[in-house]
Parts: structure tokens; C-alpha cells; sequence
């Protein structure tokens, strides 16, 4: 009678904890990347009444039940679609890793803000926004050393910002390898991010001259050296004195202008000749200069480029290489966690990439408050999975633009709270029984 009264006792303690835990999860039912808990129970030990080697089975009574463990639901929440770039959410298996001073934690909650500061204290050009949690701690991962601070650098708002100075790119790339697992640091995307300018350094030529008496012009668009988009017009007039093995010859004029004509920057003359069936042999103009910058004329070889053949004159075409300077309109982040900065100029360029880590056992992560873990002896540390060429990869995909909410199923949640509930009142029922018996026991002595 008194271990029905004890056993009863600890079954109402031990579902009061698992009333405590469902509780803790419908409570955190929208708390963004929130990773539900799971209450498992066992027995206590028993009292043998009869050995089990004397009897064909066994004989014993259980003294109760006890809350062994709270076990964390590592099921996928649903995502939820933000208007931030910044709010992230993982697909699969993962985690954020942020970190507070020496301590580094791991979340999945991807509900990200910024943190400005100043690279070089005094200078607001050279400000960074730094990727932070909403609680201060910084995102991590692998940062590109593609671009750096240029404080002589005109990012073309001299007058009303009253200074020069921004990142300027030196390498533009697509791609970005994660350290090692030790090395990632913070997160830093500069304010002021510029795409370098790449100048012309080649132009071709593409069409039909014909053979009339009439000038034909082809133009190519042609990038200086100074951020200017300038003009290269190729004039051709059949020359006055032509070969005499039947081919063609023009005179070429080429002349750089500014796009609006005002300016000249270098006009040089030459000619080209044709054999008789109207491939090129050869062309005395070779390069011109663009406002500081050598362009070399190409205007192909045989049929490849500029002909002069009987018939009608097909019109010109051109293409030249270079890229216009640009400055920062956005920024991205693709699946693969990749951090791209989009430029002014249709150009990107990738600088950093976020951190997915992994552990060997994730239930062993210890629970750090706000929806944080740290590491334990039991999750081990943790590592970034690898590709099949060895390179470190995510494991997952990394949406941007949403978030990861609760992983916590209501329907589940009021369940287990029905059962709970039941089961707790099941062992008080237990406790005024085992009182009432030993009340009876009692008088029946006296």
C-alpha cells in the first residue's frame, strides 16, 4: 500500500515535467528556427518478490517512473517566404554558426540583421554591415580577400557625399571555397562596393563593303580607361588607285570620339585591301588609342570578317571586350550559401559565403537558449561535408528570403497535453487510493 502511494507520486512528477515540455513547445509553436523537445520516460527499479531462476517467470514489482530524457525534434520546420535577403533558412540537414565573444553557437533560426561599422574609424566610406542574429552574435563564415578599401576611389557621388573612398573589386569571381572548419570568421558586406572598370582593349569588325563607290562606316562602342563609353567609326572609301590583280582596295579612316561626338581622341588613317574574291589580305590600321588606352582594329582574316565581294553590301557589325565600372545596387545569396554582389553595370561578383556546419550526432547539441546550441562531447565538433572532389560543401540548400519556423506540430502538441493530463491524473488518483488504504488498514488495527 505505501508503494502505491510513492509509485503514484512519481508518476505525477515525472508528467508534470512532460506537461512541462509540452507546454515549452506549443509556447515556441512560431518561434522562428525553434527545434521542438520530445519527453521519454522509463521505469525505476523493482522489487523481486520471487527470483526469476525458481519460477518460470519472473515476479517483480515496479516502484515508479522517472523523466529520463528530453530529446530534441531535428525534423525540418516549414519555411516561410520574407521580403529580406537577409533572412535565411536551411534545406535539410545544417546549421548557422554564430558567435559571441569566444563562445560559438549554432542555430537554425536565420532571422539575420545588419550591424554598420567602420573598417577605419572617422571614415563613413569605409563602412561594413556585418551579418548579426537579432540577439548580437555574428553569422560566420568564409570571407573573399577579392576586393579592398581604395580611399582615393571616386564612387561618382564626390559632390554630395564631399568624399572619395569604397571597396573596389580586384578579381571578380563566381565562386567560393569554405575554409577550414576553424578558420571561418565574420560576415562583412561593404556599403560601398565598386566593380572596377575593364577597358577595350580589342574591337572586331564584321560585314560587307561591297564594291560600289559609296563610303560604308562600321561603329564598336569602346571603354576607356577613365569610366567613359566612347565611339570607334571605321569609314571606308574605295581607294583611287586599285590592284591590278583584281582585288579591292579601300582607304580606311579610323577615328575615337567621345559618345557625343565632342571630343577626339585619336584618328588614324590606313588601308585595307581585298584579293579578287573578296577576303581580306591585309589591313595597315592595326590599333588606335582610346583616350589613354591601346584598341586593336581587327578586321578579321579572309571571310572571317570585313569582305568586299560583288552584290549587296551586307550591313556592319562589331563587338569589343571591356566592361564599364560599376557600383553596388544589391546583394544576394544563392543556394549553395555563395554571397554575390550585383553591380550597376550587369556585372556580379561572388566576395563571401555562409557557413553550413554539421555534427556527427546533432541530438548531443547541447540547447543554449534562444533557439542556440553548442557543441558537446556527445555531438562532437563539428565539420563541413565534402564534395566528391574533397572541396568543402553545404550539405543542404540556403533559401534566402525565408525562414525556417517551428518545427512544433499543434495537433501533436494538444495531444500529448490530453495524454499528459490523463496520466497525471491517473497517479493522483493512485496517491488518494494508496491513502485510503492505508486509512482502512489503520482503523482495522484498532
Amino acid at each position: 500500500m505505501n508503494q502505491a502511494y510513492y509509485t503514484g507520486i512519481s508518476g505525477v512528477m515525472s508528467f508534470q515535467y512532460g506537461m512541462d515540455v509540452v507546454a515549452d513547445n506549443l509556447a515556441n509553436v512560431n518561434t522562428i528556427g525553434y527545434k521542438g523537445s520530445t519527453a521519454e520516460f522509463s521505469d525505476l527499479f523493482t522489487n523481486a518478490l520471487v527470483s526469476a531462476g525458481k519460477t518460470p517467470t519472473a515476479n517483480d514489482i515496479g516502484i515508479g517512473t522517472k523523466l529520463q530524457a528530453t530529446t530534441t525534434q531535428m525534423l525540418n520546420g516549414s519555411l516561410l517566404d520574407s521580403e529580406r535577403f537577409n533572412d535565411l533558412a536551411i534545406s535539410g540537414n545544417g546549421w548557422f554558426g554564430v558567435v559571441s565573444g569566444k563562445d560559438d553557437y549554432y542555430t537554425r533560426a536565420g532571422n539575420f540583421v545588419f550591424d554598420e561599422v567602420q573598417k577605419t574609424a572617422g571614415d563613413v566610406n569605409s563602412s561594413v554591415a556585418r551579418l548579426t542574429t537579432t540577439d548580437g552574435k555574428f553569422v560566420t563564415g568564409t570571407m573573399l580577400t577579392n576586393f579592398s578599401y581604395n580611399g582615393a576611389f571616386d564612387y561618382g557621388d564626390l559632390t554630395s557625399n564631399g568624399a572619395t573612398g569604397a571597396y573596389v573589386v580586384n578579381d571578380p569571381t563566381n565562386e567560393v571555397d569554405l575554409g577550414k572548419v576553424d578558420s571561418q570568421g565574420l560576415l562583412e558586406f561593404p556599403t560601398r562596393l565598386a566593380y572596377p572598370v575593364e577597358p577595350t582593349t580589342k574591337a572586331e569588325f564584321f560585314g560587307n563593303l561591297g564594291t560600289d563607290n559609296v563610303t560604308r562606316t562600321i561603329s564598336a562602342d569602346v571603354v576607356s580607361g577613365n569610366n567613359e563609353r566612347n565611339r570607334l567609326k571605321l569609314a571606308f572609301t574605295l581607294s583611287s588607285v586599285q590592284p591590278t590583280d583584281g582585288g579591292v582596295a579601300w582607304d580606311v579612316v579610323a577615328t575615337v570620339t567621345s559618345n557625343d561626338g565632342t571630343k577626339v581622341y585619336d584618328t588614324k588613317s590606313g588601308q585595307a585591301i581585298f584579293n579578287g574574291t573578296g577576303g581580306l589580305s591585309s589591313c595597315t590600321i592595326t590599333s588606335v588609342n582610346n583616350d589613354g588606352t591601346s584598341v586593336a582594329v581587327d578586321l578579321g582574316n579572309n571571310y572571317n570578317g570585313v569582305i568586299s565581294t560583288d552584290g549587296v553590301a551586307a550591313s556592319g557589325s562589331s563587338r569589343s571586350n571591356g566592361v564599364s565600372g560599376g557600383t553596388l545596387t544589391k546583394y544576394g545569396i544563392n543556394p549553395n550559401g555563395v554571397i554575390v554582389a550585383d553591380f550597376s553595370n550587369g556585372r556580379q561578383s561572388a566576395i563571401g559565403r555562409i557557413a553550413v556546419y554539421h555534427f556527427q550526432n546533432d541530438q548531443g547539441l547541447n540547447r543554449a537558449g534562444s533557439t542556440d546550441f553548442q557543441e558537446s562531447t556527445d555531438s562532437g565538433k563539428p565539420i563541413f561535408w565534402t564534395d566528391a572532389t574533397g572541396a568543402a560543401a553545404t550539405g543542404a540548400l540556403v533559401y534566402s528570403g525565408k525562414l525556417e519556423n517551428s518545427n512544433v506540430r499543434m495537433d501533436v502538441g494538444l495531444t500529448d497535453m490530453i495524454i499528459n493530463q490523463r496520466a497525471y491524473q491517473a497517479n493522483a488518483k493512485s496517491i488518494t487510493t494508496g491513502d485510503e488504504l492505508v486509512q482502512k488498514a489503520l482503523q482495522m488495527h484498532r
